[in-house]
């Protein structure tokens, strides 16, 4: 099991050919699948355009590098057409707020966890109260752009005093030290240094993360600056972002991104 996190930013290593291939940019999500399709890569050739690693090419993914056979299972966009709906729909999960089917808010998703196939099986969710509640995937309705759809049964849900529950496991560990300093439970403070090394790592890879993301934002924006709309792109309400034959300004690009129609752009250049 994978948080999105543990996955984006990771090196893509050729295990035939000894050869690191660029680097996972973000995940593509099949919502009707409730699973992970593929990944875009970054990579020195982002000029081209996009690159694609399906997910079923994915042999392993290491706490350092996410292997695969060759670099012959990375595909240029063109040659993933199933995917370019998956790209178009830009369905992300996280940030998405959750509703049940009769209506009322449950919060909004702040991570997914995937298996080793590529399916969700957990998502997290910060509640009213700013709480973590875990959301089995075996409870999502619908995956939308927006708002994710969660059936009505409140058993699937962890309570949230499954929080307090961890929380009452630690606590017994620590209060004996005091009274009983000579017990092989004396270690027990070593128990904090996890978590905080733990927290390090996550802030170490977040800020590589959205370097290496700026990184190849800045290259992609320069490389589409100039280029011509191949056909008309619109927002979601219908408002023109670029006409087809349009040159493409950074005041294009600016409405792309917030209309996150910045892919479809991306993908529709001469």
């Amino acid at each position: 099991m994978k948080k999105s996190l543990e996955i984006l930013g990771l090196p893509i290593i050729s295990l035939s050919e000894g050869k690191e291939l660029g680097n996972s940019r973000f995940l593509v999500i099949n919502p009707e699948q409730g699973e992970v399709a593929a990944l875009v890569v970054d990579d020195e050739k982002w000029y081209k355009g996009p690159k694609l690693l399906p997910f079923s090419a994915v042999i392993a993914i290491g706490e350092y590098a996410i292997t695969i056979n060759s670099s012959s299972d990375i595909l240029p966009i063109a040659e993933a057409a199933d995917m370019e709906k998956l790209l178009d729909n830009n369905i992300k999960v996280i940030g998405t707020k959750v509703i049940t089917k009769s209506g009322r808010i449950q919060g909004k998703i702040t991570e997914i966890i995937i298996d080793d196939n590529g399916a969700i099986s957990t998502c997290e969710l910060e509640d009213a109260a700013g709480e973590k509640v875990e959301l089995p995937a075996s409870r999502v309705f619908t995956y939308g752009k927006d708002v994710t759809i969660i059936s009505d049964s409140e058993t699937a849900i962890p309570a949230k005093a499954a929080p307090p529950k961890v929380e009452a496991k630690v606590e017994p560990a620590v209060q004996p030290i005091p009274s009983t300093p000579a017990k092989p439970s004396m270690p027990e403070p070593e128990i904090a240094q996890p978590p905080a090394q733990e927290a390090a790592a996550t802030l170490n890879k977040n800020d590589a993360t959205e370097d290496s993301s700026k990184k190849f934002e800045d290259r992609h924006r320069k490389y589409l600056l100039g280029k011509k709309a191949s056909r008309r792109i619109e927002t979601d309400n219908g408002v023109v972002i670029v006409e087809q034959g349009a040159e493409i300004t950074e005041e294009v690009l600016q409405k792309a991104k917030l209309a996150g129609k910045f892919v479809e752009l991306s993908m529709n250049i001469q």
